[in-house]
């Protein structure tokens, strides 16, 4: 009898802890439903919906290798240094010949969605470089827009340039840095009214200073610029017309650049006239170039081009001053598959620069880069 009530019990005691674990076994929730990223397609390829928002995003970017190389040159740029007598003069500044290796990556990030003032936009640009010897990190052009207007740092006409790279639209032969000249990225106000055929806008830019402070102590209150661009576009032919005025120097800078498909390429002209120094537009007092861009096949072009400046020399007044110079190259570009091209170019330039003596130089690249 004892034994029977052990065993009853027993089992009574099994059944209250079974039921106690079943009470409280963990049940695994319903996975909730995934939602997809979609594609946008108000904006041009490449945009997706960021989850959740009518936001669409666009991340593109490409990996560069690239190898330079130059020959010997005497007359690259010039400088003032002190004459021994408390007064400063003008001297050339020359560069030996090598080449050097860079490897640069650049990440774009753009956003944009539709609002009751129009498209809400936004780029943000960041590139690091490293040349073998030392290497950055920095924000390019960033900034953001709202219908017409355009507020952050982005580039100018001047950046725009032509297909090949014989053409320098932003500089010269007789540059202090050798055919980088002028200010081509400032943080800057612009609005554009575009027409389709027609369009026209106008920016104001305020132009890096030392400390990035314009205060009239510092002597650069006055850093600022205004230039505008209009653009018609007929047929297989665009032409535009910039002028610009740099407010510190007190001069103005006009360019002008024409495209237009003929045969089996693109033929595009340059030039640009100065007043004098300036930060738009300041290698010479005019120039004038070409380049015709050929396209042998589907994968293959061609870009040959020729430029010539007159008054290379920019006196210590910010007249110029005489000399002149002409540049002619060949730029070829192949798409070995989609998204990996190589580009490679080579240039001779030769410079009579009046007082500073005549030289010439041989320059180019070769270039490898994958673009997503």
């Amino acid at each position: 009898m004892n034994i029977k009530s052990l065993l009853l019990g027993s089992a009574a005691a099994l059944a209250a802890v079974s039921g106690a674990q079943a009470a409280d076994a963990i049940v695994a929730a319903e996975p909730e439903p995934l939602e997809y990223v979609r594609v946008c397609d108000a904006f041009g390829t490449g945009y997706f919906y960021i989850p959740g928002t009518e936001t669409c995003l666009k991340i593109g970017g490409y990996v560069r290798v690239q190898v330079d190389g130059r020959s010997d040159s005497d007359v690259v740029g010039s400088a003032l240094v002190s004459d021994g007598a408390g007064g400063l003069v003008e001297v050339a500044t020359g560069q030996n010949g090598g080449y050097r290796t860079n490897t640069r990556a650049q990440l774009v990030v753009e956003a944009k969605n539709d609002t009751e003032f129009g498209t809400l936009a936004s780029k943000i640009t960041a590139r690091a470089n490293t040349n073998g010897s030392s290497s950055d990190f920095y924000l390019e052009e960033s900034y953001l827009q709202l219908g017409g207007l355009r507020v952050g740092y982005f580039y100018n006409y001047f950046d725009n340039g032509l297909p090949g790279e014989t053409v320098l639209s932003d500089g010269g032969p007789f540059d202090s840095v050798y055919g980088l000249g002028g200010d081509t990225l400032n943080n800057s106000i612009r609005y554009t009214y575009d027409a389709g055929t027609f369009s026209v806008y106008g920016q104001v830019d305020a132009f890096d200073s030392q400390d990035g402070w314009k205060t009239d102590e510092a002597g650069n209150d006055d850093e600022i610029g205004i230039n505008g661009v209009i653009t018609g576009k007929f047929g297989g032919v665009t032409l535009d017309f910039f002028a610009g005025y740099d407010f510190d120097s007190e001069n103005a800078a006009l360019a002008s650049t024409l495209t237009a498909e003929i045969g089996p390429g693109s033929l595009g002209v340059f030039a640009a006239y100065s007043f004098g120094a300036n930060r738009y537009f300041d290698a010479s007092e005019w120039t004038i170039g070409a380049e015709y861009a050929i396209k042998v096949t589907d994968k293959f072009s061609i870009a040959p081009g020729v430029q010539y400046w007159d008054n290379i020399v920019l006196a210590s007044d910010g007249d110029f001053d005489g000399g002149d110079a002409w540049r002619a190259g060949i730029t070829a570009d192949y798409k070995i598959t989609t998204g990996l091209s190589a580009k490679a170019t080579i240039n001779y330039t030769d410079v009579d620069a009046g007082q500073f003596g005549d030289d010439d130089k041989w320059d180019g690249f070769l270039r490898l880069q994958r673009s997503f």
